[in-house]
């Protein structure tokens, strides 16, 4: 039987879509690529729960590459079986070709390719793979990692960008907005009415704005989402609540953002989340130069989210093979050639990076 290092790209992710590893549910994908990778010999392999990661070399600089495991459950509409790959077209279709599988696998080939070859960077390079991106909260591996390990000096995001590099990501800040009125009957009350004071609330919101701007992320976007109000049809409402999505910039910080809301608003606003913070790196840091420099593609911003934000204070660049809009589809697939390309491109721009240290 071939070691890893000796399949191709493409098999390497059919093998990790045949994984149902959906978040939570990763560890059987966990225990088969730390075997397969310690068979090769190549990289010292370091594992926390069943968060996976891969060195090749040591010291400083030191370079950290990432992506996760995890996959969204099945769509009810999905094509075929979801976890069977098929190859067709030059495309290979199943849950996590592209988000994130694809990326994983281009990760994990490009360093077991400079292993192999006898390359030694001149500091450390690392491929952390890790679990419950797609659920976030308390079990994101990500997150969990960065309590055990030192601040990288630079990173790498797997996600799929089409091999474009992504300088800047917007984050999330998810506000709570409530008003109050009196209770009672519908036909008797006369009193303060809550659905209305927050009717007049969000009239307000939409003069909210900032007048700072991301180059690459535009501007802060201020959506309600999600409004409730009130108990039964003839209950005068005594309370109403809102859901606001605000998915902000680095110019703008989240207390700002909150002390306009409180400013103009004047009703109870609480924090729901702000866990996801925006971020961006200077397109003159090493990493950035490596990324664009490899690829000769443009930087880019990106309005989702993704794990950089818990590398927030490292320079990081998000860059995967794929097409965002294939992630999370009943029809999810990459192209083959993107695979092939983004071996390339990962195998590159570790070097350059640690060429331009020098």
């Amino acid at each position: 039987m071939k070691k890893i290092h000796e399949i191709s790209v493409a098999e390497l992710l059919k093998k990790l879509i045949r994984f149902p590893s959906m978040s939570t549910h990763e560890r059987d994908l966990a225990n088969w690529l730390e075997e397969q990778v310690s068979k090769t010999g190549l990289l010292e392999i370091e594992r926390h729960e069943d968060n996976l990661m891969f060195h090749l070399g040591s010291g400083r600089p030191w370079l950290f590459l990432n992506s996760h495991s995890d996959v969204v459950p099945p769509s009810a509409r999905h094509v075929g079986k979801p976890f069977e790959p098929v190859e067709n077209d030059g495309r290979i279709y199943g849950r996590g070709s592209t988000d994130a599988k694809g990326s994983v696998s281009c990760m994990l080939m490009a360093l077991l390719n400079l292993a192999r070859t006898g390359y030694t960077p001149p500091g450390r390079v690392t491929l952390a793979v890790t679990v419950c991106e797609e659920s976030a909260g308390e079990n994101n591996g990500m997150f969990r990692l960065r309590q055990k390990i030192e601040r990288p000096d630079a990173a790498l995001i797997g996600e799929p960008t089409e091999l474009h590099p992504c300088a800047a990501q917007k984050g999330l800040l998810i506000l709570k907005l409530e008003t109050e009125g009196e209770a009672g009957h519908a036909a008797r009350v006369n009193g303060p009415n809550a659905i209305y004071g927050m009717a007049a609330c969000l009239e307000k919101m939409r003069d909210i704005g900032f007048p700072e701007t991301n180059p690459f992320i535009g501007a802060t976007r201020i959506t309600p989402t999600t409004i409730e109000g009130g108990t039964a049809r003839n209950a005068h409402p005594d309370s109403c609540t809102v859901f606001v999505d605000i998915r902000t910039i680095p110019e703008v910080t989240n207390e700002t953002i909150i002390e306009r809301f409180l400013q103009d608003l004047g009703i109870s606003i609480s924090v729901f989340s702000d866990r996801f913070v925006s971020t961006s790196t200077d397109t003159g840091h090493p990493i950035a130069r490596a990324a664009r420099e490899v690829t000769g593609n443009p930087f880019f911003g990106s309005p989702t989210t993704s794990d950089w934000v818990f590398l927030a204070d490292v320079p990081t660049i998000k860059i995967g093979p794929g097409n965002s809009s294939d992630s999370h589809t009943a029809n999810e697939s990459i192209a083959v050639s993107q695979l092939q390309e983004g071996v390339s491109a990962y195998e590159q721009i570790i070097r350059r990076y640690f060429e331009l240290q020098t």
